[in-house]
């Protein structure tokens, strides 16, 4: 409070950190900070039990949410069998069980020095900022811990249904399976599909043009598959969230535009909208000193170089339509998906459900 910085801790899927954003001159007590709390951490007894309880009230108000709902259900189905198909907050049992000696266990064996990046963006000398890392972090040594690598992810080879039912107005919809990592070659590709497909800006996308706009079905919808990629294999998902009398006819929609979009390909003027969208709509991505951390961050993760910004146009310009429809063949399935539907009981029978 005294320097006027700002500290925030957040915890994600595959990766933990820091975000720390204080004036230039107070960047030596930013680095005695940041090695505190990574070197030589507290974890008082009645500060867990707080947390403890906030963490669980939050998860007890996600279960009466329903596209929450559905997307832990979603994960659990496509990720079955390894931690990947929980929650990244926990599960309210596990929670509960956690104890001062399980915090100090787990930092101990994850936060290294080999499992950590520091990325700064600002106003700073790179190489007195390197030495400064260097003298606060010299005694923090590297464990002896085999790390968890997850190397049996695939994609399922048969379709799973399954329905929830919560005392809601909507029905929500998701479906889809297993996706990509980052560093897939096919990855901006895949960014030019979405786009065109069901993730672009307004009502450009194929999706929430012809079932929200145009059919009126949609309260909510979208697809993705680049979204989500990450260390591990991200999920190809579309949902959609529109009224119990509607559900059958939502759901053949969204699965109708995805087979054609695969089966019958794009247009060149779909392919260019999206490359326009994606070339302008990068630079804001980069616009301040907290962006540009996090742009670093991924450049450093998944090894896109450090001219990625200044490639990144004509990567991206470079795609053509067959490429779009050959990734479209080759990334999404419109045999063996996963369907999730949470919403309110309605008589009739899907035809997921009934074969």
């Amino acid at each position: 409070e005294g320097a006027g910085g700002a500290l925030s801790i957040f915890s994600q899927r595959e990766l933990s950190g820091i975000n720390l954003q204080l004036k230039a001159e107070d960047l030596e007590l930013g680095f005695d900070l940041l090695a505190e709390m990574l070197c030589r951490p507290v974890f008082p007894a009645d500060r867990l039990e707080l947390e403890k309880e906030k963490v669980q009230n939050h998860l007890r108000s996600m279960e009466d949410d329903p596209p929450t709902v559905a997307g832990n259900l979603f994960n659990r189905l496509i990720y079955g069998g390894t931690p990947l198909q929980h929650p990244a907050l926990g599960l309210l049992d596990s929670v509960d069980q956690l104890s001062v000696s399980d915090l100090r266990l787990f930092h101990s064996q994850r936060y290294s020095p080999l499992s950590t990046l520091i990325v700064l963006a600002g106003d700073t000398s790179p190489e007195a900022a390197r030495e400064s890392v260097k003298t606060r972090f010299a005694g923090w040594k590297t464990p002896e811990y085999e790390h968890l690598r997850l190397t049996d992810l695939k994609r399922q080879d048969a379709p799973i249904f399954e329905t929830t039912t919560v005392d809601k107005e909507q029905v929500h919809i998701l479906l889809g399976h297993l996706g990509v990592t980052r560093r897939n070659p096919d990855f901006p590709v895949l960014q030019v599909l979405d786009v065109i497909l069901g993730s672009g800006p307004g009502f450009t996308s194929r999706i929430p043009r012809r079932l929200r706009d145009e059919q009126g079905l949609a309260y909510t919808t979208y697809s993705d598959i680049s979204g989500s990629a990450g260390i591990y294999p991200g999920r190809f998902a579309a949902y959609i969230c529109t009224s119990p009398e509607n559900r059958e006819t939502a759901l053949k929609g969204l699965v109708g535009e995805i087979r054609e979009l695969v089966e019958n390909g794009i247009t060149q003027e779909e392919l260019e909208t999206a490359q326009d969208y994606l070339t302008g709509s990068f630079v804001f991505e980069v616009q301040s000193n907290a962006m540009v951390a996090r742009f670093l961050l991924s450049v450093e993760l998944f090894d896109l170089g450090m001219d990625y910004l200044d490639r990144y146009p004509s990567i991206i310009r470079s795609v053509t339509r067959e490429d779009v429809e050959r990734v479209a063949r080759l990334y999404l399935d419109t045999v063996n998906y996963t369907t999730v539907i949470v919403g309110p009981s309605y008589p009739g029978t899907l035809l997921s459900e009934s074969s």
